[in-house]
């Protein structure tokens, strides 16, 4: 009985590895192929390898400039959005005050109600009116949102720590934010650390507030943003070939920190759902 658990369960992830890596083999195989046979159709393999499609990609994209600017929004935004998820968790955790239980139902009710298509207007009226579209470093203090799965990650973190070492803190005389940032935020890393790869791999892919924000400002494009924009850069017909190639040369960096990390990664998870 125990083998066949065993041989259901290898099974299964087997189905879900091929599942997951079917996408990525197809965009890699067709990366190599011309234009041509991308919209004619064929087999998954290339009937002529295009080596070309990558250089051609690499001369057209400004990468130096793309790239930086998706790392600089990429960690600043899954910094911002970590630091403010880990101080709002630690007050829900530690404090009573006034409207608390109110304040959870909006966070809840922004979890589950998708307002990105509804404040994307807004936010880019705003963005524009402050300025905050001149610059990359700027930015990202427009994506700053949805914090409320990070608020209950590190609010369900911080109550499994128990209480005793705050109220040796106060014995002590230790303040509030001497409380948080000396004595909670440190045993927050593992959880920290892993919060900050997942959001950093979200915000590196996101196309949508990228593209809106840089409409005015062509030099704050990210690498997501531009190598979509290289399927126009063709003579005639879409040019598939050098966005399945840029797209290839985008995962690099992502999947480079992931393989570095994933036992980070798998490790803050793990501890997260232990504790939380």
């Amino acid at each position: 009985m125990k083998t066949i658990g065993q041989t259901l369960k290898y099974i299964f992830l087997a189905v879900a590895a091929l599942v997951t890596l079917v996408p990525v083999l197809y965009v890699f195989f067709y990366s190599f192929k011309s234009n041509q046979e991308l919209i004619t159709g064929g087999s998954l393999l290339p009937e002529e390898w295009t080596w070309s499609n990558y250089s051609e990609v690499w001369d057209k994209l400004d990468f130096s400039l793309y790239f930086y600017n998706s790392v600089v929004f990429a960690v600043v935004s899954a910094g911002m959005s970590v630091f403010m998820g880990a101080m709002a968790g630690y007050v829900f955790a530690r404090t009573n005050f006034p409207g608390k239980k109110v304040l959870s139902l909006l966070i809840i009710g922004v979890m589950f109600i998708s307002l990105g298509p509804m404040t994307l207007y807004p936010k880019f009226k705003l963005a524009v009116d402050w300025g905050l579209t001149d610059s990359i470093y700027t930015i990202p203090l427009v994506a700053l949102y949805g914090l409320g799965a990070s608020v209950f990650l590190y609010e369900g973190f911080v109550k499994s720590l128990g209480k005793d070492m705050d109220e040796a803190g106060i014995m002590d005389g230790a303040g509030y934010f001497t409380r948080f940032f000396r004595l909670t935020l440190p045993l927050m890393a593992p959880i920290t650390a892993t919060f900050f790869l997942l959001e950093f791999i979200a915000e590196w892919n996101n196309y949508i507030l990228p593209l809106v924000m840089s409409i005015g400002n062509p030099d704050t494009k990210t690498l997501t943003v531009g190598v979509v924009e290289l399927r126009n850069s063709g003579t005639g017909a879409a040019a598939w070939n050098l966005l399945l190639a840029g797209s290839m040369i985008s995962v690099i960096p992502v999947l480079t920190v992931f393989i570095l990390l994933n036992r980070q990664i798998v490790g803050g998870l793990a501890q997260g759902a232990v504790k939380g």
